[in-house]
């Protein structure tokens, strides 16, 4: 035990004030049982990736305080009274927010999805929005859950193993877990990638500040406060309290869903605030670019996600994945950031997400420790769709003469571009 809390100690938070994180949140950081814990897709370091993130991550959400509430003296103090107070003067926010949004309800409705598609490059017609503010209370979001619904290891088997490839039982019966938990972990760096994305879409209010500051002056100012009040809360929210949250919907202030049996598919989105539905409208939109990296089969699929997606996970990838999202975003190539390449973008995502998870994990940990490998990686992925969106492009306007050349082609795998 006391060789336990040594390495425990021997490498702390690193906190640069006097605010701190909830206690149990750092335990769950230095102890490693965060849903990132030994996970494939993180790169080794002398110290623990996650603890380094973390430490990065709570800087942010400090330095966001202090951004727009001029100082940190409201995080300054024992948890459980810094907890009461974020949560009291959000609630005061929203309910100034609410007063201002309801005379202009359905205008901010349009204004976040227009956003979006704006900010996103999305195509005209490729997606439907159904975009709602919901003031003075939310239901439990539908499909979100307090626990992991972990399948049985017959139910695991039955879906996972396959007889063709394996004659022993025993090792059929192992290598439908491995397939399953490296699916698993393969969902979850993308929750966090997804996450991540959608984080950022908190402060794209600023991108339409003079719409909005025409409705109200003292608009962008209160948005941007009731933000970084949101995002600190996730580092004070006990982590015991979080399943009870899952449970009631207590606090919930977003929810989104995608249906993919619309044409084209439907981003449903409700916020209690312009911020909030902006990051619901960009998590929904990334969900469906998502959806590439699951299972094929619907069974092993509906596993996966039932395993995954839960509420205490998804606070985790709001946490850290912001970091995820950067290092992701930092590797792209530059050319995919010109106005009339911004599209492929998401070609890239759902190309990344279609990778097995071998080549998936193996890409994960050169983007995240910086290796050039993994801008070299990202760069002939973006070649090859180019090359591709091309062929379609002269596809469609001579006719293709093979209608079923490369029909299920999903791209080169890493060892075709060299790694």
């Amino acid at each position: 035990m006391a060789k336990y809390r040594k390495n425990i100690n021997e490498a702390p938070i690193d906190y640069e004030g006097p605010e701190r994180m909830d206690p149990s949140i750092e335990r769950k950081i230095t102890s490693k049982t965060t849903p990132y814990a030994e996970h494939p897709g993180l790169p080794k370091m002398d110290r623990d990736f996650v603890e380094v993130i973390s430490s990065e991550r709570f800087k942010n959400s400090v330095n966001n305080v202090r951004r727009y509430l001029g100082d940190t003296t409201k995080i300054q103090g024992g948890p459980q009274q810094v907890m009461m107070s974020l949560m009291s003067s959000a609630m005061q926010l929203f309910g100034k927010i609410g007063q201002i949004e309801s005379r202009n309800k359905e205008y901010l409705e349009n204004l976040a999805v227009e956003l979006v598609k704006k900010e996103m490059s999305i195509p005209e017609g490729a997606m439907q929005f159904d975009a709602k503010l919901i003031h003075g209370g939310m239901s439990s979001a539908e499909g979100m859950r307090g626990e992991s619904e972990e399948p049985t290891a017959e139910e695991v088997k039955d879906a996972f193993a396959s007889a063709d490839e394996h004659q022993d039982e025993l090792e059929a019966f192992m290598d439908s877990f491995e397939k399953f938990n490296q699916e698993k972990a393969k969902r979850r760096f993308i929750n966090a990638l997804i996450g991540g994305a959608a984080k950022k879409g908190h402060y794209m209010f600023e991108l339409v500040a003079d719409e909005l500051e025409n409705i109200n002056p003292e608009l962008v100012r209160i948005y941007g406060m009731s933000q970084a009040l949101l995002d600190h809360l996730y580092w004070i929210y006990p982590e015991q309290m979080v399943s009870s949250m899952a449970a009631s919907g207590e606090g919930q202030v977003g929810q989104s869903e995608v249906d993919t049996e619309t044409d084209p598919p439907t981003v449903i989105a409700r916020g209690a605030s312009f911020p909030v539905l902006i990051h619901e409208l960009v998590k929904g939109v990334y969900e469906i670019f998502g959806t590439h990296g699951l299972p094929d089969d619907p069974r092993q699929a509906e596993m996966v996600i039932a395993s995954e997606d839960t509420l205490p996970a998804e606070i985790w990838d709001l946490r850290l994945g912001p970091i995820f999202w950067e290092k992701f975003v930092a590797a792209y190539p530059d050319e995919i950031f010109e106005e009339d390449k911004r599209h492929i973008q998401h070609y890239l995502f759902m190309r990344f997400s279609s990778l097995t998870p071998e080549e998936f994990f193996k890409l994960s940990k050169f983007i995240l420790s910086d290796n050039p490998k993994g801008k070299q990686v990202l760069q002939r992925m973006v070649d090859d769709i180019i090359q591709e969106l091309k062929k379609q492009d002269l596809d469609s306007q001579f006719g293709d003469n093979d209608e079923d050349e490369d029909e299920d082609y999903e791209g080169p795998s890493l060892s075709d571009l060299g790694i």
